[in-house]
């Protein structure tokens, strides 16, 4: 099933000496995008002058771009939120040893990551998910988190979705390890970059999206209500929407580079691609958000972060 809501409302194998406690450490099959056209390196176009008609008559203006045109341009940028901007955030609150998330008491999403996630504050950027360079720090890349439970996420671009699961668990319930000390800011002291003894189950439950341009990832969803809104043709063969069947198929913790495909389909912006959940290597229930161009390592910051260029993608496609 589809739904559409308001028009305001990338995985690559990452190095593995990057590892985070938000995700994004999973390497996964993909759709195949369309490749921009591009000239041979290091060639030059060339017109031969003999090529070119004369004439007398002042030459016509070229027409301006149609907005046929433009709009399908504007539709591979990955602009906005994936979650509605005005939904109101968890916020960590308590000491370090004894925090906590204290749901919905958060701003806005839109007004966290405008004033919040850039600040050169690391606990009031962090207190209602991880910044950009929170994210470089753990995982190597930037990318942007929101502290969300059962949140629609929608696509912020238009383009192939493809449902991809590395797990259904969570490795700091499987192990044992305790989340307190990774969430908001983490305490560095009893944060490592690695806490567990085996595989960290990556993204766990994440949709990517892929066009001609970028790559949006959007990890750790909810698998039975992601499930709803996956059409009833996007079945990758072998699988089905049955929750009871993947949930024990997908069970046990994985590398992070390993995500198996279950279901692709079309995407306009705006579509419903999932709900946010706790799958995967999650501190708490949230949305991990990564956007990346397609044929590029290094991903792009969603915010307006000091120290990244092109940034800012959550409220329009940078300058």
């Amino acid at each position: 099933m589809r739904r559409r809501v308001s028009r305001r409302v990338l995985l690559s194998w990452l190095p593995p000496a990057a590892f985070a406690a938000c995700g994004g450490r999973s390497s996964a099959p993909a759709a195949t995008p369309t490749p921009l056209p591009t000239l041979p390196a290091g060639t030059t176009p060339v017109v031969s002058a003999t090529a070119i008609p004369t004439s007398t008559a002042t030459p016509s203006p070229s027409p301006p771009p149609t907005a046929t045109a433009t709009a399908a341009v504007d539709a591979l940028l990955p602009v906005g939120f994936p979650i509605d901007p005005r939904t109101r955030l968890g916020m960590v609150t308590g000491a370090v040893g004894a925090r906590t998330i204290s749901w919905d008491a958060g701003p806005a999403a839109e007004e966290y990551s405008r004033a919040d996630q850039p600040s050169g504050d690391p606990e009031r950027a962090n207190r209602c998910g991880w910044n950009a360079r929170l994210h470089v720090e753990y995982e190597g890349q930037p990318a942007v988190d929101w502290y969300v439970r059962g949140v629609p996420v929608t696509a912020t671009m238009d383009g192939t979705a493809t449902l991809l699961i590395n797990t259904v668990a969570n490795p700091f319930d499987v192990y044992g390890v305790p989340r307190e000390a990774y969430i908001g800011n983490p305490d560095r002291s009893r944060a490592p970059i690695s806490p567990f003894p085996g595989p960290g189950g990556g993204q766990g439950v994440f949709v990517r999206i892929e066009n001609a341009a970028y790559r949006t990832d959007s990890a750790h969803l909810e698998l039975a209500p992601t499930l709803a809104h996956i059409p009833k043709d996007a079945w990758v063969a072998g699988f089905a929407a049955d929750a009871g069947a993947l949930s024990r198929q997908f069970a046990a913790l994985r590398d992070f580079r390993t995500a198996t495909a279950v279901a692709r389909w079309s995407v306009k912006r705006g579509d419903v691609i999932g709900v946010t959940g706790d799958t995967g290597y999650s501190e708490a229930p949230h949305l991990h958000y990564a956007i990346r161009p397609v044929g590029q390592e290094n991903a792009l910051c969603p915010t307006r972060e000091v120290g990244f260029s092109r940034s800012g993608w959550l409220f329009g496609a940078p300058g």
